[in-house]
């Protein structure tokens, strides 16, 4: 304590800049002068974007750095961060599969399809080689791992500087329902972001970090509410480290 909740949006920017924290090396530099140089100009592009480089500032000074803060996620971030992880991984790989255009507008619904698909046909593989002993991966075996986070992994690389915490003890009663929830209920905040309004809450966190707009609408109801300051731009994150 003193703590602050990461709520997912925070958390999936936090992960998406894992490995941009590190000082570039030798190897970098000779990585860099073989790409093709539309790759270089992108890149270039997406690193001069204010808040990528403040999360990366953030996420150095939590891996490097004392703070003065705790940052904690909780499991429905996780969740929210699985559920992210698996639509972008596929994506990108059927981005490279059948090019950008085929699968850019799809719904989530039908990437949900699509893996629902893979996962079956995976078990139909694992089933079929219980008794073979293989060297390799296979193609389905590649993609579970590309799209499916391992929990130890996370632990050690996105989620690295991070608190994960569980929720224990935690009841929604209906008076309790009536009561501030239903402003936030009111105001449109989602029901996701209800909850981790009420996890940080029960978690005595002094501080909320959300980067949804919807979030900074009702930041001034939600600490009147709550006493928690909320924070909702990466500025205001590292002013509190």
């Amino acid at each position: 304590m003193p703590a602050v909740y990461f709520d997912s949006s925070v958390l999936i920017d936090y992960w998406m800049i894992e490995g941009m924290e590190m000082p570039e090396t030798k190897l970098d530099e000779v990585i860099a002068r073989i790409e093709s140089p539309h790759l270089l100009v992108v890149r270039d592009i997406l690193r001069s974007e204010i808040r990528i480089n403040k999360v990366v500032e953030i996420r150095k000074k939590l891996i490097f750095d004392k703070v003065k803060v705790t940052p904690v996620v909780s499991p429905i971030s996780l969740l929210e961060l699985m559920e992210w992880h698996a639509e972008s991984a596929f994506k990108q790989i059927a981005s490279e599969a059948v090019g950008t255009i085929f699968i850019q507008k799809k719904s989530k619904k039908e990437i949900g399809g699509y893996l629902k698909k893979a996962l079956k046909l995976r078990d139909a593989e694992v089933f079929q080689q219980k008794e073979k002993k293989r060297t390799q991966l296979t193609g389905l075996e590649e993609l579970m791992v590309a799209t499916w986070l391992n929990g130890s992994f996370a632990q050690a690389h996105g989620l690295h500087g991070l608190l994960v915490v569980d929720i224990v003890n935690f009841n929604l009663t209906i008076n309790k329902v009536w009561a501030e929830p239903s402003a936030y209920a009111y105001l449109q905040l989602g029901i996701g972001d209800i909850i981790h309004i009420l996890f940080a809450q029960h978690l005595g966190c002094k501080y909320f970090a959300g980067f949804d707009s919807d979030f900074a609408r009702v930041k001034n109801i939600i600490s009147k509410e709550t006493q928690m300051t909320v924070l909702t731009t990466p500025e205001e994150i590292l002013n509190i480290l």
